[in-house]
Formats: structure tokens, C-alpha cells, sequence
């Protein structure tokens, strides 16, 4: 009798689950089972390894192996068996039980895989295509893991959460760290949970679609792999939604069945690369994928893991017990009592309100700014009631005592503080930064740095000499924020409160790198794969916290420059594990310096924000101001109601934004129209109306008088000022003073981004001469190709340096006879526009460089079906046109150059596109930094197709270089005007230290705007002027020293001047840190290899002279907007600081120039040159104005 054949195995031992089958040699099924391994990977497939070898009867021998998944290459290594790769196993399976699948979408807990299957030529299996996320975990069911855990929604209600039919809002699917700032901010604007979880199942299949399909177009029949698209009934209903969509615009013919029968979830589709590890080995050789038995991996679970840890960790956060001991006692935190007091006396005090990211704070402060009571509450999604119990928090502890409070005043700070001092009545709504500088002063004397790191944002404030000097804020990112320790702290069984006891308890611990928070929560799976116990874990999270305040966020890594005295403040400095590794990474930074670093903790860090906002009412309060607050009866009985539907969307614009309605009763509060502000300038702020709701007229009836219902007011939260109304005539008095400050306040940015694509009106290249008769046949062919010139549409793609060159080409085609209205320029950049055409993209370049594939999609799908163009010009441009002088080269970068190629290439990928449509595509290599060069390079692509002679071709070259000059003059002579003005009126502007394609609105997110809003010009680098004289009076000194051969130059500070851009920014902070009335605030791109290396220097530049230099970097996509709300508020205070002090030592500098005009006066006509105290006083202040001078 024959030996029966050995059963096959299929073990996937994914990120977060596990899934295994046995089948027979011929495919049956036997076994199965798929569960949560909560990172114990080993010992889960250790686990069902004893389980099949029970429950089937199987001896090791018995039995053939086969394993994929992130961990099934470590584990086959103890095992025996062999490891397959994941999109083998996935497609074989694929093979096997969906033949007519041409598509795969599987996502897991943190991969995500899209295989789209070709068909052969001739015989043969189907080719595979296949495509996976890299390290990052966004658009995963790991994000949707982190957001559930926030919401905390049941694991039951989740799998039945819907999509279709439900309100969606935007929210961020390429990180997961954004999609949870997004549904923080929705959250806190009463948008229900259901439309959150819809809302992120969109953004992760949009974040599939436009980036991990690679331009590919996923045909039916569609298969839906992986738990997600599995267990949870809304993702599957999002892909449904959005894949048919794909199929439309692509014109892919789609059979005729329903859309359930063409994107499919199969049966067992969590098993199916388990299934195809099994399909693999039936098509091996019997000897291949022997399994060896479980010993082995017992061994390596007892033994070889700790020994393969201990070779790979680090120490602890302490070297020895001493250490710790001594570091507990050096921050040992005293226990605060409230104050205490005599019963029946009256109370009276400021209150601070800090309405947090993920916790609300408050405080009451005395008229002698002493702190009597506080309170702590982790947010409920609701800042108007967790407010509320603030206030319920303090008032016990004060009015307990048998005493009563009076409060003096209120201020309120945090991401909710405008929807609080609305709802409230504050005095002030102080934005963080600030609140934390002025708490952390009022205790500390001399303090250099300020780092506080809270739920979601690292702040960083550098002080000089009691004043602020500059700010560091987490950007769109908050990596090493208090929340994602919480969170894995949470993760672990572990309240926050134990998490600096558990980590003190490792005496090892594993190494993160530094960086993203879902590559973090990616290194810690892999490091309890490997063993790691949950305290060591914790002990690496709080030991990477400082590099990622330092070196990620800050990219501050010589601290010794900054000062000596550090205050940490923020919740997250409750943790002693994060601060024991603060304390130890910045006082490594002074290793090998004369002096060393003194670092405190705030004694009250969880409120510290509350405290400043306390502190500044209290300042308003002895200024005279009086309050507004609305009484503590008034807040105890608030009464209010959020809405945010179709009745609250704003129609005062194309955009049609959803607005929220916050309608507040509050008994003896504010009643009708009271008003409240927003800034609109940055001295007077206009009154945005709040007005009551309207009721229904009484009616006229004898009946008891009900008790009168108490004032309502209403609170809109908005995207933009002119929605914070309702009614018509209130917008359109809003809109005129924005418009006021708007043409009071130039943005030349937003100039130059419309007047660089508007007709410059060259001359038309002259006709030829037709009187000669031998001439008549060329002038006749001359004078038809320029007839058909004249109908000719030509689209062209308004991104990257076309922003800075399109008056070159438009002038060319114009002067050639194109006409002015057929040279179709793409939509400007908007999410819509990306988002039709962003799933074309076969790689993820930086975002401008990707907008050239949805501009072409614009002008191929929106501008050609309206009329019909002939052909698209996207020049891939190399060299610049450049004023620079000394420079190695002037070269474009080389994404940029390249894009209108790999456009190209995705539009004819699948099918040539541009030909279907009748459209001819040119991506010319043009030099526009060399004349006679680009001359010839337009005459070859266009001199046959437009019938060109070289001389017409030579005078429309000639015509496109003066058009782009006088751009270049225009945009120079409003920056002169600018300057000029700002010169007389003693105020800033600020300078756009950035790239041509950063005027693009749609890139810049509207930051420029805000900041013009707030009353400060807006220069671009290419509006500096350049007039002889004034750079000789800016750069004279540089000259006098030699450190410069012409102001033009760069080479005394960036000697690596190959591209253009690079170098005319670091030119352009050289120009800003010379003129004491303009600021830098530099805008890069997440990925900009070009901007990376000239981070440092363009920041070192301004501040070298003193000069504010502020930044957004990683602009991607995703905007951001509660992040840049905080910046551009906060940069405003710190610049209304800046003008202060240059307007007192322009003051003190004339008046000490007319007092040494008049003592010279007074000597030279021989009258008493005065009392040598006032001849020191006026040494000493002239001597001032001179530093002064210097400074400037």
C-alpha cells in the first residue's frame, strides 16, 4: 500500500493577523483559521502549528509548509517549509479560484497590494502587474485601526459602518498621523462618528487609487482581499463607489451586470494568499517545503530571541541605580495644593482656558497673577462641554470652602479657544505659542529655550533676552507628540500615568528611529516580533522623543547655540521617562562645552498654556479693559446645539463650503447681535455679526406668559471670513474691508500667479513680402500657415516654472499669430483638479511635480470637450534665465525638467490618449537660459508644424524674451513701490523665500493670503528690485570687506550655485536679512531634494542680522488647515513684536540724531555745551542709535 501524499500548509503571518490552511494535495480544504496575533507573531503560529498537528493527527513529517507575510521569511527559517512572496501567493490563488479576476485590491494591517493581471499575447499565464505601499502605513487598515481606537467605536458596529448615502468630509489618507489631525478637527466640530469613519474609508481608497494603482486602471472583474475590505461593509462600499467612476472616465468597457458582480469579495478573501502559499507548493516538487516540526522555534522562543535582542538593543535610560535615583530627586514634582481660604469671603480671579487637541485645561489665577486653582479633563470631542466642567471643576474647589468666586476675567488658548471666546464671552483668545512663552516667563527668569510637547504639536520657542527671537512648530506631522505615547502606552495595557514606571523597570531597550509615527508603530510590531517586552518598548518610544523634537521637528542639533536654560512644558513632561531622556539628550549637546545646560520642568506643565491665557486677561484687566466674560450662572446653564448639514452650507462663493452652526443659549449671556471679532487687519479687527436665530411671532392669544427663553447666539465655524455670516449685506461689508486691506496691502505673489499667464501683446512677426512674383508662391504658403496659425488652440499646463516663464511662450505663439484667446491654459491647481487626475501617477514625486499629470488631465478631459484643442505644449525646460552672476550653473531641477515626460508616458500607458483625442502632445527640451539655443529648439518642434521660416522663428524667440522681461520689470517695479512704502510707514513685508510654482495657490494652501489679510505685503523673490543703487546701499558693506565681487553674487555663502532656484532663494534671504522692513518666510515641498540642503543656510542668513525667518515645509497635498491657522497666528504675534522694536529704535535713533544736531549747533556758535551727565547720556544713546544702525 502506498504512502498517502504529505498535506500542505499555507501559513500568512501578516503585520496583524495570522491566517492558516491545510489542504489535500489536491486543494481541498481541512483546516483553517485566521486570528489577531497582537504582535506575538512566533508564538500564534506556534500556536496553530500544535493545533493542526493535534486536531489533524499529523506527524512533522506528515506535513509540507509554506508561509508569506511580512513574518513569514524569519519564521521559515526555524520551521523548514518555504517562504513565498506575498503578490505569488495572492495571484496563484487568484488563479485558482477567480480566473476572470483582471484586478486585485488587498489591503492588510499595515500593507496594502494592488495586482493588475495582463493578458498574454499568446499562450501562457496571465502577466501580473503588481504594486505595494512601502514602509508607510497610511492608506492601511492599520490608520483605520488608530482612528477606531480614537473614536472607540465596537468592533461589531464597525464591521457594519456604511458608506454609501453618508455626508463625507475631507480627511487625509496618505498619512495617518494627518487623517487623525483631520478627525480631531471634524470631531471637535460635532460631525458624527459614522461620517468620520465614511469620510477616512474614502480617503483611503482615493489614497489607493491615485498612488499605489500606479497609472494602472483597475479593470473588472475587481477582487477585494485583506480583513478591511473583509469584515468592514463601508470599505466595500467606498470601492464600489469610486472604481466604476475610474471605469467611466477611462472609457473601459464594463459587461453588463451589476456593479456586486464586477468588484467582488470573494469567499475565504482573508485567506487568499494562505490559499496561494498552498497553490505554490502544489506546484513544487514533493521534497520542497518540508516541515521540520515546532523544536526549533520553541527554542528560538525561549532562548535565541533574547540573545538575537540583546545583540541589536541599547541600554536603558539609566546606566545604574544611582543615576536614576539622583535624576527622581532632581525632578521630583511637589505635590500643588489649591489655595485655601477664609469662608465667606469673595474670590477674585482670571481664568485660563486651554481647549487642547486631545485635553482641556484650567486654571484661576489672583490679581497678583498666583495660581488657586486648576483642573484637568481629556477631551470629549466637545469644547463647550468640557468647558463647562472646567468651570463646574473649579468653582468646587473654590466655592467648597464656603467662600464665592468672582471671576475678573477670562482667556482661552488651544485649537478650540475662538469657538470658546465666542461661546463664552473671553477677553482674549491667545494663540498657544504665546500663552506657553508668557506661562513659562512669569516663572522662570532668563530662560533661553522653551519646548513643549504636548497631545499633538511640539512647540519650540527660542527667547533672547527675555524676548521672543524665533518659534519652531511641528508642521503638518506630529511625530514624538503626548498622544501617540499615550496611545502605545495604551496599546500595551498601560495607563499614561504608569508609563515612566514601566520604562524605568527595562533594563535594555530597542532603538526606534526617528521620524513618523506610523513608521514608529510599524518599528514597534517588528519589536515585539522579536521579542521585546512591552516596558522596554516604552523606555525606546521615550527615548526617541527628543530626537524627534531636536533633529526631526527643529533640525536643531547643536543646542549649545541656543542657550543655557531650558524649560519643558506640555503633558507630555508629566511622563519622567520622557523627561529623563530630555534632560539626557540635551545635556549630551553640551558635552565638551565651557558651560553646561540648566533644564526645568514647568511646576505646573499640563497647564502652562491655561496660565499664559490667564495671565493675559489679567493684563487687559489692569489696562482697564473690562471684561465680557459671561458669568459663571451663565456657563453653568449653557445650552446649545451643533448643526452641520445642507442648511448651514455657505453660498457666498463658488466653493458652496459646509459650515457648523453653534447656537448658544446662555440664561443672563449675551443676547442679540452681540458682536464678536475676527482679525481682518493688524490693528483693527472688524465685527462679524452673531446673531440670534430667528423664532416664530407670538401668537396673539390670551395665555400665560411663559418665562422668557434665554438669549441665543449664533457661533459659525468657517473656512473664510465672509461665512461667519448669514446674511448678505453683513458679507458684503466684510468683503469690503477685507478688499480695503487687501489694496492696502499688495500680494505680489498673487499678481505675478494671474499676470504671468495674461497676453503681453508682441509684435507679430513681420509677413513676406508678396510683391515679387517669384516670391508669390512662398508668400502665398506663408500666408496660409499663418491662417492656419490663427486657428490654431494650443493647451498649455499651468504648473512648475511656467509660472515664472509663461510670458516667454505665450508671446512666442502670439507673435507667430496664435491667437491671445487659443493659447488654453489648465484650471489653477484645486483639490478637485488633483483628485480627477492624481490616479494616473506611476510614481509619487514631490506634489508640484505631480500636478503636472492632473493639469494635463484637465486640459486633456474639461478644456478639450469644451473646445476641441490641436495640441498640448509642456516644455521640459532645463536651463533658466537667471540675474545671478558667479554661479556654477543655472539648471532647473531635474523632476521638474523631467515631468512633462513621465506625463506622457501616463497617458499613454495603457492607450496613447492624446491620440485618441486628436491632440498632438510636445514635451520640447527647451534652454531658456540660452537665447540662441532655445531659438533653435522651438524652430525644430515647431518650424515644420507651424510653418515657419527662421526668420519668423527668430523674431518670435526675440518677442517672448521681451515679454518676459517686461514681467520680470513689472513685478520689480510694484516691489520697489512696496518697499517705498513700507520705508514711510514704518511697517513689514514679507518675502516669499520659495520656488516659481510656490506662487500657485493651490501649492501655497492660501498661506500668503492669511498673512496679507493680517495686513502685511507679500513680495515674491522675483519682485526684489535690483536697481544698482539700492543693492550697492544693501550690500555695500559686503562690498567695502571683499567678501563679495558683485551684490549679484552667492558665492560667499552657497558655493554649490548649480541651480538656479536654489540659488536665487539663498540670494533672496542675502536681500532680506539687509533690509530692516522685510521678513523671510520660506515655503518648501515634502520631498524637494533641492531645498533639503539649503534648509540651515537660508534660515542662518536673516538670522544672522536679527532679521525673523519663519517656514512651512512638507507641503504636500493635504492641507493642513488647523496646523496653519496656529503658525500664521503665531508668526503675526511674533512680527507685531518685531515692528514694535524697530519702531522704537528708529525713534531713539533720530531722536539722538537730532539731539547731536543740536549740540554741534550749540558748540559751533559757542554756547554751553551742557552738563556732562547729559553729554554722557547722549554718548551713551547715540551709541545705541549706532548698534542700531549696525544691527540693521
Amino acid at each position: 500500500m502506498s504512502r498517502a501524499a504529505p498535506l500542505i500548509a499555507g501559513l500568512d503571518v501578516g503585520s496583524t493577523t495570522v491566517k492558516a490552511v491545510v489542504c489535500e494535495p489536491g486543494g481541498r480544504v481541512l483546516w483553517r483559521d485566521y486570528q489577531r496575533h497582537f504582535t506575538k507573531q512566533p508564538e500564534k503560529v506556534l500556536e496553530f502549528l500544535t493545533r493542526i498537528e493535534s486536531e489533524l493527527g499529523l506527524a512533522p513529517e506528515r506535513l509540507r509548509l509554506f508561509l508569506t507575510g511580512s513574518g513569514g521569511a524569519a519564521l521559515a527559517r526555524h520551521l523548514g517549509g518555504k517562504f513565498v512572496q506575498e503578490v505569488t501567493a495572492v495571484s496563484l490563488a487568484v488563479e485558482r479560484y477567480c480566473p476572470e479576476a483582471n484586478s486585485v485590491v488587498e489591503l492588510g494591517g499595515q500593507d496594502a497590494k494592488i495586482i493588475v493581471f495582463k493578458a498574454p499575447e499568446g499562450e501562457g499565464r496571465k502577466k501580473k502587474i503588481p504594486s505595494m505601499n512601502d514602509k508607510c502605513a497610511g492608506g492601511t487598515g492599520a490608520v483605520i485601526d488608530k482612528i477606531n481606537a480614537k473614536l472607540r467605536i465596537p468592533a461589531e458596529q464597525l464591521a457594519d459602518q456604511g458608506y454609501a448615502g453618508i455626508k463625507l468630509h475631507h480627511v487625509a489618507g496618505k498619512c495617518g498621523v494627518f487623517a487623525e489631525t483631520d478627525i480631531n478637527g471634524l470631531q471637535k466640530q460635532g460631525v458624527p462618528t459614522g461620517e468620520l469613519m465614511a469620510s477616512l474609508f474614502e480617503s483611503i481608497v482615493q489614497q489607493n487609487l491615485s498612488v499605489l494603482t500606479r497609472g494602472h486602471t483597475l479593470r473588472p472583474v475587481v477582487l477585494l482581499l485583506g480583513g478591511p475590505n473583509t469584515y468592514i461593509r463601508g470599505m466595500v462600499e467606498a470601492w464600489r463607489a469610486n472604481i466604476p467612476a475610474m471605469w467611466e472616465e477611462r472609457k473601459v468597457a464594463v459587461p453588463d451586470r451589476p456593479v456586486e458582480e464586477l468588484i467582488v469579495v470573494p469567499e475565504s478573501a482573508q485567506y487568499f494568499a494562505a490559499l496561494g502559499a498552498v497553490e505554490f507548493g502544489r506546484e513544487e516538487e514533493a521534497a520542497v517545503g518540508a516541515y521540520r516540526g515546532r523544536a526549533a522555534l520553541e527554542r528560538y522562543l525561549a532562548e535565541g530571541r533574547e540573545a538575537e535582542k540583546q545583540a541589536r538593543g541599547s541600554r536603558a535610560l539609566w546606566a545604574n541605580e544611582g543615576e536614576l535615583d539622583a535624576f527622581r530627586q532632581r525632578f521630583r514634582r511637589e505635590t500643588w495644593q489649591p489655595a485655601r481660604f477664609t469662608p465667606g469671603e469673595t474670590v477674585r480671579g482670571f481664568v485660563g482656558l486651554d481647549g487642547g487637541s486631545t485635553s482641556t485645561k484650567a486654571v484661576l489665577m489672583s490679581p497678583e497673577r498666583e495660581l488657586l486653582a486648576k483642573a484637568y479633563r481629556l477631551s470629549q470631542g466637545n469644547p463647550i462641554e468640557d468647558s463647562m466642567e472646567m468651570f463646574r471643576l473649579l468653582c468646587e474647589q473654590v466655592e467648597s470652602q464656603g467662600v464665592r468666586l468672582e471671576v475678573l476675567g477670562l482667556g482661552t488658548t488651544g485649537y478650540a479657544k475662538d469657538v470658546l471666546k465666542d461661546a463664552l464671552g473671553a477677553d482674549v483668545a491667545l494663540v498657544e505659542t504665546v500663552a506657553h512663552t508668557k506661562s513659562a516667563l512669569h516663572y522662570y527668569d532668563d530662560v533661553d529655550v522653551i519646548c513643549d510637547v504636548g497631545g499633538q504639536d511640539i512647540k519650540l520657542i527660542l527667547l533672547k533676552n527675555g524676548q521672543v527671537k524665533d518659534f519652531k512648530l511641528n508642521t503638518q506631522c506630529s511625530a514624538g507628540n503626548g498622544y501617540f505615547l499615550q496611545s502605545a502606552a495604551a496599546g500595551f495595557g498601560f495607563a499614561v500615568e504608569d508609563f515612566a514606571e514601566a520604562a524605568f523597570s527595562a533594563t535594555a531597550m530597542p532603538t526606534f528611529g526617528y521620524g513618523c509615527a506610523v513608521f514608529m508603530q510599524s518599528d514597534i510590531v517588528d519589536f515585539q516580533r522579536q521579542g521585546w517586552r512591552a516596558e522596554e518598548i516604552m523606555a525606546g518610544l521615550a527615548a526617541v522623543l527628543p530626537k524627534n523634537i531636536w533633529l526631526y521637528v527643529s533640525q536643531i542639533p547643536n543646542l549649545a547655540k541656543l542657550g543655557r536654560r531650558f524649560v519643558l512644558q506640555g503633558g507630555t513632561q508629566y511622563n519622567l521617562a520622557a523627561v529623563k531622556a530630555q534632560v539626557d539628550f540635551i545635556e549630551g549637546r553640551f558635552a565638551g562645552k565651557d558651560e553646561a545646560p540648566d533644564v526645568f520642568v514647568h511646576k505646573h506643565t499640563g497647564e502652562s498654556g491655561a496660565i499664559g491665557a490667564a495671565l493675559e486677561a489679567a493684563r487687559l484687566w489692569g489696562e482697564g479693559r473690562p471684561t465680557r466674560f459671561i458669568g459663571l450662572d451663565a456657563v453653568a446653564r449653557i445650552e446649545y446645539t451643533t448643526r452641520r448639514d445642507e442648511s448651514t452650507r455657505c453660498y457666498f462663493c463658488k466653493n458652496k463650503c459646509l459650515r457648523t452652526f453653534i447656537d448658544v443659549a446662555t440664561a443672563g449671556g449675551a443676547g442679540e447681535g452681540q458682536a464678536f471679532s475676527y482679525k481682518q487687519g493688524p490693528e483693527e479687527p472688524h465685527a462679524a455679526r452673531i446673531r440670534t436665530p430667528e423664532e416664530p411671532v407670538a401668537a396673539a392669544v390670551s395665555a400665560p406668559a411663559a418665562p422668557p427663553a434665554p438669549p441665543t447666539q449664533r457661533i459659525i465655524i468657517a473656512t473664510c471670513e465672509k461665512g461667519t455670516v448669514e446674511d448678505v449685506a453683513d458679507m458684503r461689508e466684510i468683503k469690503r474691508g477685507l478688499d480695503a486691506v487687501k489694496k492696502a496691502n499688495p500680494d505680489l505673489v498673487a499678481y505675478a500667479a494671474t499676470s504671468a499667464f495674461a497676453s503681453w501683446s508682441p509684435q507679430p512677426a513681420p509677413a513676406v513680402d508678396g510683391r515679387f512674383p517669384w516670391r508669390s508662391r512662398e508668400a502665398r504658403a506663408r500666408a496660409a500657415a499663418r491662417a492656419r496659425r490663427a486657428r490654431l488652440r494650443i493647451g498649455l499646463p499651468r504648473v512648475l516654472n511656467l509660472y515664472s516663464l509663461a510670458p516667454l511662450f505665450t508671446a512666442y505663439f502670439e507673435s507667430l499669430g496664435v491667437p491671445a484667446a487659443n493659447l488654453v491654459w489648465s484650471d489653477y491647481t484645486s483639490e478637485e483638479l488633483y483628485r480627477a487626475g492624481a490616479k494616473r501617477g506611476a510614481v509619487d514625486p514631490c506634489f508640484p511635480s505631480k500636478l503636472g499629470i492632473p493639469h494635463v488631465h484637465n486640459l486633456l478631459l474639461v478644456k478639450h470637450a469644451k473646445q476641441p484643442l490641436d495640441l498640448i505644449f509642456f516644455p521640459m525646460i532645463d536651463d533658466l534665465p537667471s540675474d545671478l552672476l558667479g554661479c556654477v550653473g543655472h539648471r532647473s531641477c531635474p523632476t521638474v525638467a523631467t515631468t512633462p515626460e513621465a506625463v506622457k508616458a501616463a497617458f499613454t500607458k495603457e492607450s496613447d490618449l492624446f491620440a485618441e483625442a486628436g491632440i498632438a502632445y510636445l514635451d520640447t527640451f527647451v534652454n531658456p537660459g540660452e537665447p540662441k539655443l532655445c531659438e533653435r529648439q522651438l524652430l525644430a518642434a515647431f518650424g515644420e508644424r507651424l510653418g515657419l521660416t527662421e526668420a519668423e522663428n527668430a523674431h518670435a524667440v526675440s518677442e517672448g524674451y521681451r515679454a518676459l522681461a517686461r514681467f520680470m520689470a513689472d513685478q520689480r517695479e510694484r516691489g520697489a513701490e512696496v518697499l517705498r512704502r513700507l520705508e514711510i510707514e514704518d511697517r513689514l513685508g514679507i518675502v516669499l523665500l520659495g520656488r516659481p510654482y510656490h506662487n500657485d495657490p493651490g501649492i501655497n494652501h492660501g498661506i500668503l493670503e492669511e498673512f496679507q489679510k493680517l495686513g502685511y505685503p507679500i513680495l515674491s523673490q522675483a519682485a526684489l528690485p535690483l536697481e544698482p543703487e539700492r543693492l550697492a546701499r544693501l550690500f555695500g558693506e559686503d562690498l567695502t570687506a571683499g567678501r563679495i565681487a558683485d551684490p549679484l553674487s552667492v558665492a560667499d555663502v552657497w558655493a554649490n550655485s548649480y541651480s538656479e532656484n536654489t540659488s536665487f532663494k539663498v540670494f533672496a534671504a542675502k536681500y532680506v536679512a539687509r533690509h530692516p522692513n522685510l521678513v523671510a518666510l520660506e515655503l518648501s515641498n515634502f520631498k524637494c531634494g533641492h531645498d533639503a540642503p539649503i534648509y540651515a543656510l537660508v534660515e542662518e542668513i536673516p538670522e544672522a542680522s536679527g532679521t525673523p525667518c519663519f517656514s512651512f515645509k512638507d507641503i504636500d497635498e493635504n492641507k493642513p488647515a488647523g496646523s496653519i491657522k496656529i503658525r500664521v497666528e503665531t508668526i503675526d504675534y511674533f512680527l507685531r513684536t518685531h515692528r514694535e522694536q524697530l519702531v522704537r529704535q528708529r525713534h531713539k535713533r533720530e531722536r539722538v540724531e537730532r539731539e547731536l544736531a543740536e549740540l554741534e549747533r550749540r558748540l559751533r556758535g559757542g554756547e554751553p555745551a551742557g552738563a556732562p551727565h547729559e553729554h554722557a547720556q547722549v554718548d551713551a544713546e547715540a551709541e545705541s542709535a549706532a548698534a542700531g544702525r549696525r544691527a540693521s
